[in-house]
């Protein structure tokens, strides 16, 4: 799940592997299982299990549990809830839960998050250069609950595509940083409670919300966090637009170009940068930072044979304080490949694992349900 550097590709590849084999096996026993006792041939489930290995965490282990619920009507979009709860060998942990819900004939949809984490990661100053050489360590607990929900009532039908709602983000993280020493000095760490409101509009004409094979996406969304509810002032601005389309012989290319801006007192781990999973695939969240950053990634996916899929795909990213600051700053660049695997093929819903050459010096590992974007 995490997004790490490392340098030793062989194990990388190895794990991999074996995720995909053995996630294959128990994805098929959860898909038969669940057809059996079912009439209508709908799959109520399925299952993963996570295997991995970084140079920072040891072994990770865990597992990925996905729900599925009947539409409300025939050729209606799918409830489904993602579990995943991951371990590592150094008493690490990541527990997540997100439910993705549709209601009154699809007009009102929504994506939650629950999460707790227990992780170790790496603060490298703030900018866009980094060395990952020079990094203090720091020990991060978090509890984190999101919530998107989205609608196109009182729009004409003729705007059927856009759609506008509240979001919501509630954070309580609790930072210690271990012994260094070195020259980076230690940003604060005592904005533990973040509470913030605001709107989303998005457009979306995708044919399929799991895995496009054409069509256009776009949100803009805007969040005001408040110290009357918790112990910072900030506000956080994003642009999503990604764009895909049918090439040949089962392969679509994906697009995508995400903006982010950060104002105000905005804590050092909420910074504008690359997630590590989504976002800039194989690096630690927000490996590079600043209060404003663009993400560029460009992605081909085939359907291979079975219940597996590949993709290769390029991404570039960097970070500024102001647009002319991000304009001259250098990108970061990755390129990489990743196997996939098929949890419910109805619903054309793949969980991935992508190994990235990130500035063409380290290697990462991302293991995560759902395309990157």
């Amino acid at each position: 799940m995490k997004g790490i550097p490392l340098e030793k590709t062989n194990r990388l590849i190895a794990f991999l592997i074996l995720w995909i084999c053995t996630g294959a096996l128990w994805a098929e026993s959860a898909d038969t299982s669940a057809t059996k006792t079912e009439a209508d041939d709908f799959q109520r489930f399925s299952a993963l299990p996570i295997l991995g290995y970084t140079e920072e965490t040891g072994i990770e282990y865990g597992a990925m549990l996905l729900l599925f619920f009947k539409p409300e009507y025939t050729g209606g979009r799918t409830t489904t809830v993602d579990f995943a709860v991951i371990g590592t060998a150094k008493k690490q942990l990541e527990v997540l839960i997100v439910p993705r819900y549709y209601f009154y004939q699809d007009r009102i949809i929504g994506e939650a998050g629950f999460t707790y984490d227990n992780w170790v990661s790496h603060y490298y100053g703030i900018g866009n250069n980094p060395d990952l050489d020079d990094g203090r360590t720091f020990d991060r607990n978090t509890f984190k609950a999101t919530n998107t929900t989205l609608t196109n009532l009182g729009l004409p039908k003729a705007w059927n595509n856009f759609s506008y709602g509240p979001s919501l983000h509630v954070e309580y993280t609790d930072i210690d940083f271990r012994k260094y020493d070195g020259t980076i000095a230690e940003p604060e760490t005592d904005k533990k409670l973040r509470t913030g409101l605001g709107y989303r509009l998005a457009y979306d004409t995708r044919d399929n919300k799991n895995w496009a094979r054409h069509g256009f996406y776009a949100h803009w969304n805007h969040l005001f966090f408040t110290d009357m509810m918790g112990d910072c002032e900030f506000t956080r601005q994003e642009l999503d637009l990604r764009g895909y389309t049918f090439l040949f012989w089962k392969t679509s290319m994906a697009v995508a170009a995400l903006w982010q801006r950060t104002d105000g007192n905005v804590p050092f781990d909420m910074l504008a940068g690359p997630d590590g999973k989504s976002r800039f695939r194989g690096v630690e969240d927000r490996y590079f930072r600043g209060n404003q950053a663009l993400l560029l990634q460009t992605e081909l996916r085939k359907v291979l044979f079975w219940r597996l899929a590949g993709t290769i795909f390029f991404e570039g990213g960097k970070a500024g304080d102001y647009f002319s600051d991000l304009r001259r700053e250098k990108w970061h660049q990755s390129v990489g490949f990743g196997g996939e695997l098929g949890l419910n093929m109805k619903e054309s819903l793949y969980a991935r694992g992508d190994i990235s050459w990130v500035d063409y010096e380290s290697i990462g590992l991302t293991i995560y349900i759902r395309q990157a974007f």
